[in-house]
């Protein structure tokens, strides 16, 4: 399933996604809700292991638009659609035919 429009996880049951699309990572990346991933961290942080922990240790409350989800459940909250969304975003960019100059030129 293809996410539509980016939110915020409310409810999850081993919710994972694939971001590769938007981020280039082919690692699935754990979703669960806003209090899950702060105690997650909280945690990490108290155990000491705030820098040997992995990128993936602690869940993400955020699901951005052309993502998919690989399993579990979730329920979300939209808080951006169409072009203010981050594919919008991405598509913007491709459409426009300016051309920047790098910083080499």
């Amino acid at each position: 399933m293809e996410i539509p429009a980016d939110g915020i996880v409310l409810e999850a049951a081993d919710l994972t996604t694939d971001e590769s699309a938007m981020t280039g990572e082919t690692d699935p990346v754990k979703k669960n809700k806003m209090a899950v991933c702060i105690a997650a961290r909280d945690k990490i942080i108290a155990e000491g292991d705030k820098n040997t922990a992995g990128k993936h240790d602690v869940p993400s409350p955020l699901i951005m638009s052309g993502t998919r989800i690989l399993n579990g459940e979730g329920l979300m909250v939209v808080i951006v659609v169409g072009d203010s969304s981050c594919l919008g975003k991405i598509a913007a960019i491709l459409r426009s035919k300016e051309e920047e100059e790098t910083p080499l030129q």
